[in-house]
């Protein structure tokens, strides 16, 4: 009765840490589909073939180590985006891998003589797994280049801890007691736990990231308001100035009519003096494009770069000006970013806006002459020094465009990298 329960319990968590292993290994490299009937089936024929056979055959049989193989396979394909042959040489390494930790732990407990044979092959099993856990928790950090986690580095001796811990209990457990029935209870605790804590540890860490991005998303929008107003201030005051040079010009007028040459010329330097206006190459009449790109040209002009710009957008859009700040605002970020940088190539970033079957289409080239990164999901990543506070311009872009139920689409060839924006106008 016990040896059944203990059985039971054993296989039931060797089965959830199996799970939880190839779960993370395929997510740290692909992007996961939407569950599917097949790819749920999957995973339950696979739930189903480590409990009979993951535990009682063991691993390294060839049967059991063929059929583990093809199902692992055939979840990649299903339940993970596709990228070609990169499935096939992840998978070899894998299992390479696993197989490697497998013949060293046992090889280890062996050649210390640990209890007998059959409670050798559970603390084996049970050992090797806690290590599989911690390997693919690593490797995953590492595939992810998480290269400034939100969450502070010295916790990660803590969370060391509990590994190394787990396997000094389950060791002296099956020492002190052997296959007994609150050893087995104790060991199959002490795997979901590694479980519970490393899945925990990456949910903390996207909270983390997500809080971050979200704090840095609301200081994109208290730096547009900033910039509408201070365009706004400025736009006042070159009505007031406007107003007072026409009665500046009436008493000039006066004083040319009476060869008061001094006045004439002490009124004018006076003029130039105060005339300090900056360049605005953009007038569309839509006040937050326009303060905006005049902005962002003053910022790049201090580069030597400069704006070309096709704009055909009317004066008032039914969207939020704040969304339409952070689209464009990022995109021109980054694309100062690496213009600026250009030494074989024109410093000249392309802007074009226009409005297409209800939608607002944003398109902006500019060279480049960094090499572009990729993460897993196929994504361009920032290439800043300080990439940990940087990286969210095109996450920005993407999740404006996604509230207006639109797209973006990036392109990089010959040197060019261009951004387009589709979002879709709402209805006044």
């Amino acid at each position: 009765m016990y040896n059944q329960i203990e059985d039971i319990l054993l296989n039931i968590s060797i089965v959830i840490a199996t799970v939880w292993i190839v779960k993370r290994f395929w997510g740290s490299f692909f992007e996961e589909k939407q569950n599917s009937i097949l790819s749920v089936s999957l995973w339950i024929v696979y739930c189903i073939f480590q409990f009979f056979f993951g535990y009682h055959n063991g691993r390294l049989q060839i049967f059991a180590t063929i059929l583990n193989i093809l199902l692992i396979l055939s979840i990649a394909m299903v339940a993970y985006q596709s990228r070609g042959k990169e499935k096939y040489f992840l998978l070899a390494t894998f299992y390479a891998g696993w197989s490697l930790i497998e013949v060293f732990v046992f090889s280890l407990i062996n050649s210390f003589d640990i209890g007998e044979s059959q409670q050798r092959d559970i603390i084996g099993l049970v050992l090797s797994n806690i290590l599989m856990i911690l390997s693919v928790y690593a490797l995953s950090m590492v595939a992810e280049k998480r290269k400034e986690s939100p969450v502070p580095g010295k916790y990660y001796f803590f969370l060391l801890l509990v590994p190394v811990g787990s396997i000094v209990i389950a060791i002296n457990e099956f020492c002190s007691e052997g296959k007994s029935f609150f050893a087995v209870i104790t060991i199959s605790i002490l795997i979901l736990f590694n479980v519970i804590i490393f899945e925990l540890y990456v949910k903390i860490n996207k909270v983390f990231a997500y809080e971050k991005e979200h704090t840095v998303y609301a200081q994109q929008f208290d730096m547009i308001e900033k910039i509408t107003v201070s365009q706004k201030k400025m736009l006042e005051e070159f009505y007031e100035d406007r107003h007072n040079l026409l009665n500046k010009l009436i008493v000039l007028k006066n004083s040319v009519e009476n060869s008061d040459k001094e006045s004439v010329i002490r009124n004018l330097n006076q003029i130039i003096k105060n005339s300090n206006i900056s360049e605005n190459i953009s007038n569309t009449g839509n006040s937050t494009i326009d303060c905006l790109i005049n902005f962002k040209y003053a910022v790049a002009k201090e580069y030597g770069i400069t704006f070309q710009l096709k704009i055909f957008i009317p004066e008032e859009l039914s969207m939020e000006p704040c969304d339409i700040g952070i689209a464009l605002g990022n995109a021109l970020d980054n694309a100062i970013e690496a213009v600026r940088d250009c030494r074989q190539h024109q410093k000249v970033i392309e802007i074009s806006m226009g409005v297409k079957k209800q939608a607002l289409v944003m398109l902006i080239k500019n060279p480049y002459e960094h090499v572009l990164k990729n993460d897993r999901s196929g994504k361009y990543q920032s290439t800043k020094t300080e990439s940990g506070r940087h990286g969210y311009g095109l996450n920005s872009i993407a999740r404006i465009a996604e509230k207006y139920q639109g797209e973006i689409l990036v392109e990089a060839q010959d040197s060019v990298f261009c951004l387009t924006v589709v979002m879709n106008l709402p209805e006044n």
